[in-house]
């Protein structure tokens, strides 16, 4: 990322002119040129320099919004803004305003939802009392979000067949409804495949009590799902929808697993049974859409009351965990799939998050950090079961709860930037 932001910056000067040091002779094969090829080779690059010289000018006068207007107009400017180098220069810029997309419910006795935005500068300032409707998507829930990309899958078609589609919010452009004749009772995961530039939906079901599953993969210009291998190890709560959906983290979708544990649930009757040795980070690679299985941090050595969780903070993939029953500990995996590189990022205990009404409730339930800040001084986090998030500040060693009045489910939060990913 940062070498396709220093690719943006005009080289005025020796201090941003990129220099490379050769240590060896480069061998180039031999031909000749004519006149006619080296001519239209110096035409052909300086129209290129040319486009994205004005390419860069446009993106720094013109405000997000305005591009989306003008991609309604303009041919331009809808050539523009599908260009993919300009598309990922978008995508680098937008990430330093990052927000959350979760979803809200107005009427309690419904199952489902609407999907809002929250600015997590806003929410870190605690700005927020009741937050805007986005958008009515009373039949879709957000299976995964990637690259300012939604996934979404309708949850009342009484049919045996059903429906997933891809959403871009800034560009407010939607996928066709692509059919999906699997069983209601897969549960599905959405990522991003590095090698092949295309987003995947991932689907899997346990078909027995042995712990078999299947697992399918759909990419985005398909129309039908492929088998491929089963998971080494069972995620945990492969049975319920909301929890332990899997994260992505460059490239790959990880999910929190038990070795020999087929219980669908993480109920304490069947925890007391369990061990330490048994937690496992099982990690697909969309690319290769082959497994491996990461240890959790040597420091976790005592099976908690309530699940841990993985989550990705600061772009990194971290596992929270209950501690005693008095404190919350998150781990930072500081080298993606290096064991050794874990360290411990927090510790915080429950008394300092917030008042005494929920002490008793957080030795029960488990926290949810939904987003660390770039210098880790204010983390905020989430019990989806008592309807309430929490910013902690770190220095201060103090939290206070989000002043929202709805009903958000926290625990479908997902990291949300604005971007001009395109949904087809």
């Amino acid at each position: 990322m940062e070498e396709l932001q220093d690719n943006w910056e005009e080289e005025s000067s020796p201090k941003k002119a990129k220099r490379t040091i050769l240590t060896e002779p480069i061998v180039m094969p031999s031909f000749e040129a004519s006149e006619e090829q080296v001519q239209y080779a110096r035409e052909y690059s300086a129209s290129k320099i040319a486009e994205r010289k004005r390419m860069k000018e446009l993106y720094e006068k013109q405000s997000d919004e305005r591009l989306k207007a003008a991609g309604c107009v303009s041919k331009f400017y809808k050539t523009l803004i599908s260009d993919p180098y300009f598309v990922q220069m978008h995508l680098v810029k937008s990430a330093r305003n990052p927000h959350l997309a979760l979803m809200w419910q107005d009427d309690l006795m419904r199952e489902d939802g609407n999907i809002i935005f929250l600015s997590v500068s806003r929410l870190l300032r605690n700005k927020y009392t009741t937050p805007f409707q986005s958008g009515t998507f009373n039949q879709w829930w957000i299976i995964g979000l990637c690259n300012g990309l939604l996934c979404l899958v309708d949850i009342q078609n009484p049919d045996y067949h059903y429906y997933l589609y891809f959403w871009n919010p800034a560009t407010r452009t939607k996928s066709r409804n692509i059919l999906i004749t699997l069983s209601r009772d897969f549960k599905f995961s959405f990522g991003y495949d590095i090698l092949s530039k295309t987003y995947k939906v991932l689907a899997f079901i346990v078909e027995s009590v042995d712990g078999t599953s299947v697992v399918k993969v759909l990419s985005m210009e398909d129309d039908s799902w492929r088998n491929i291998q089963c998971f080494p190890v069972l995620p945990l709560y492969w049975f319920d929808h909301d929890k332990n959906q899997g994260v992505y983290l460059s490239g790959t979708i990880n999910w929190l697993a038990l070795h020999n544990y087929f219980y669908s649930d993480y109920e304490f009757d069947n925890v007391s049974k369990i061990t330490v040795e048994q937690y496992v980070i099982v990690s697909l690679d969309l690319s290769t859409e082959s497994y491996t299985q990461l240890l959790l941090p040597r420091g976790f050595d005592e099976v908690p009351r309530v699940q841990p969780t993985i989550v990705v903070l600061m772009d990194s993939l971290c596992f929270g965990h209950d501690f005693k029953g008095s404190h919350f500990v998150i781990w930072k995996m500081k080298d993606f799939r290096v064991q050794e590189s874990w360290i411990q990022l927090l510790k915080i205990s429950y008394q300092n998050i917030c008042s005494s009404q929920y002490l008793l409730k957080f030795e029960t339930m488990e926290l949810l950090p939904l987003y660390l800040s770039k210098k880790g001084d204010a983390l905020i986090l989430a019990n989806d079961q008592i309807d309430a998030a929490f910013i902690y500040k770190c220095r201060e060693n103090r939290g206070e709860p989000i002043q929202i009045t709805n009903k958000v489910q926290w625990l479908w939060a997902k990291d949300y930037v604005e971007s001009l990913v395109s949904t087809s």
